[in-house]
């Protein structure tokens, strides 16, 4: 193989590897204090997800660019190794995770920037 075919067949497995990487890097993620959970952002930032390890509720709260003073809540309380995921807007810039506590207040993360 010549020198030229060879580094173009770099250029083009190259390509592929990115073409195949998800759009946006997973820039905030956080686990629940105990491990129950954990939530991420992903798309550029515009959405993000909560997986529950148990069968315990897990909610993050997290903020959006357009929006920056109101805080948003994404619930998951649909049971264990299952995934609830928020709907596209603005970049989410802060982003905590929160375990579900009845009738106390909740045991949440710290906060991601």
């Amino acid at each position: 193989m010549t020198r030229m075919r060879r580094t173009a067949a770099i250029v083009v497995a190259a390509l592929a590897l990115a073409a195949a990487s998800p759009t946006g890097a997973q820039a905030l993620s956080k686990y629940s204090p105990d491990k129950e959970a954990y939530a991420w952002t992903k798309l550029s930032d515009e959405f993000v997800s909560v997986k529950t390890y148990t069968n315990n509720y897990a909610h993050a709260d997290y903020y959006r660019a357009a929006s920056n003073t109101t805080q948003r809540h994404l619930w998951n309380k649909s049971g264990v190794n299952t995934t609830a995921t928020s709907g596209g807007g603005s970049k989410i810039f802060k982003l905590r995770l929160c375990e579900w506590v009845k009738d106390n207040d909740d045991d949440c993360s710290g906060w991601d920037y």
